[in-house]
This record gives structure tokens, C-alpha cells and sequence, in this order.
């Protein structure tokens, strides 16, 4: 089988955290708003739109892509399952997916750049909004480099599978 198909059986749980991501997007909305960097910061950062605009759509784009991630491989391994054919189209769906969620957490890099380099706070999703401590932030950084490798890996993977089954 290789590591491919052992790693796409993954697939569904990483779409299923982007969900949940996406979807904290609005019921913590203060939340991510609160770490979103300010115009001016480090000198240079400005986008246009409200902190509140940007926090919407990566919400909106988390819930898109963690459910074609989701739904896509879950479909993938039924047809597989029941020895279906999936027209090509629908095999792009995860990779398409996971490369867009790959692109989304590029994007998305300074606002946690923001909370390490200016001890910037996720109020509300802490017990009783204790201070997180800067190592965490640290932490996080270091687990994106790999949820980046492993969604780069995810799309590769999934793409040379869709052009050989062509």
C-alpha cells in the first residue's frame, strides 16, 4: 500500500480539525481578532480590511477546505472500499483541498508571528484567559512547519495519484 495510503486514511481528521478551526473562527471571533496584527507592526504590516474581515474569511476558507478534505477522502475511501470508479475530477478534490489549506496557513503565519513576537492573546480560550506562555507560541510555530509539511505532502501525494490514474 505504501505511505500514501496509509497517510490518506489520516485525511478526514486533519479536515475535520480545520472545521472546527473554521467554525471557532466565529463563535471566538474576539478571539482571533485579538491577534491579528495591527497596521504598523514590525515597521511595515498592512492589509486592508478590518481585523474582523480577515478573521470571516480564513474562517470561511478553513471550513471550505477542511470539509473538501474531509468529505473528498472520505469518499475516496468508500469508492476504494466498494471497488468504485471515482471520475478524475473528484480525486483532485482532496488535493485541491489540501493545497489550498496549505496556502491558507502561509497566509495566515503573521497573526502567529503576532502572538510570539508581541505576547498577543487568544482572550477567551483560556480557563479564567490565563496569559499563554511565549514557549507555547514557540511550540505552535514549530507544529505549523510540520502541519505545512504534511498538507504540501498531502496535495504532491494526492496529485501524482489523480495523474496515474488517468
Amino acid at each position: 500500500e505504501g505511505w500514501f495510503k496509509n497517510w490518506q486514511k489520516t485525511w478526514p481528521i486533519l479536515g475535520a480539525f480545520y472545521i472546527a478551526a473554521g467554525v471557532a473562527h466565529f463563535t471566538a471571533a474576539e478571539a482571533f481578532e485579538s491577534i491579528y496584527p495591527p497596521e504598523g507592526t514590525w515597521g511595515f504590516w498592512y492589509l486592508p480590511g478590518s481585523a474582523s474581515f480577515h478573521v470571516a474569511w480564513t474562517g470561511v476558507a478553513e471550513i471550505a477546505g477542511g470539509t473538501g478534505l474531509f468529505v473528498g477522502s472520505v469518499l475516496l475511501g468508500l469508492a476504494g472500499a466498494l471497488q468504485m470508479e471515482v471520475p478524475s475530477p473528484a480525486r483532485q478534490i482532496p488535493a485541491l483541498s489540501a493545497l489550498g489549506l496549505f496556502a491558507l496557513t502561509w497566509v495566515v503565519t503573521p497573526a502567529n508571528v503576532y502572538m510570539y513576537t508581541h505576547g498577543a492573546q487568544m482572550v477567551g480560550l483560556t480557563p479564567g484567559d490565563q496569559p499563554i506562555p511565549v514557549e507555547f507560541h514557540l511550540i505552535r510555530g514549530l507544529l505549523q512547519v510540520v502541519l505545512l509539511s504534511i498538507l504540501w505532502s498531502y496535495s504532491s501525494a494526492a496529485r501524482e495519484e489523480a495523474a496515474e490514474a488517468r
